[in-house]
């Protein structure tokens, strides 16, 4: 056994080959923030899910053959690490972040159940207390999803649009995020509740 006594790593005894992930200050992450928003919202950057993600037959690899002509990331790799925005109806209602956009929109409209599917079954959680008067107090499987998330994952999938932007720094991803959602004020199916 090592005989080597534990030390938490405060900045003066990282090791010497550690490097942080994004060195930028918190200013320097979040300036180019307003302009960012302003490309996700322009009317050009955002696009029909049926069209691209949705439509039968369209898997992951031809959603990237669709967007490799506006994602730059796609032409070297299969899918993007980034963000996106939900929009219905010319207003956008929720953003999300993953290392894979593509899958992941993929599972919002596509996937089977209240993991794969986790803004369907927000949504379905909601529809069933509206039906019913009842609020869901069981655990998500417990939840019908084809009865009450089924109809939302429908209405992703042929009536919303989603606009995205890769972001490869993970710290910029996350503050972007939570910007993003105050900004548009998606405060309905955006929640940043501690679990």
């Amino acid at each position: 056994m090592s005989t080597i006594k534990p030390k938490i790593k405060l900045n003066r005894n990282w090791p010497s080959d550690f490097e942080p992930e994004d060195i930028r200050d918190f200013k320097e992450i979040t300036k180019a923030f307003p302009l960012m928003l302003q490309s996700l919202i322009e009317t050009s950057s955002i696009i029909s899910i049926y069209d691209t993600f949705g439509k039968k037959g369209i898997g992951k690899v031809a959603s990237r053959e669709l967007l490799k002509s506006t994602i730059s990331e796609l032409i070297k790799e299969k899918d993007f690490k980034g963000i996106y925005l939900f929009w219905h109806h010319h207003e956008p209602f929720y953003t999300g972040i993953s290392r894979g956009v593509i899958k992941r929109i993929h599972q919002h409209v596509k996937g089977v159940n209240h993991f794969s599917s986790s803004l369907s079954y927000k949504m379905g959680k909601q529809h069933h207390f509206e039906l019913l008067n009842l609020k869901h107090t069981g655990t998500r499987n417990e939840l019908d999803f084809n009865m009450y998330s089924g109809p939302f994952k429908k209405l992703l999938k042929e009536e919303c649009q989603v606009s995205m932007l890769a972001i490869n720094s993970s710290i910029e991803l996350y503050l972007f995020e939570v910007y993003l959602a105050v900004e548009l004020k998606l405060h309905y199916y955006n929640s940043f509740k501690t679990h």
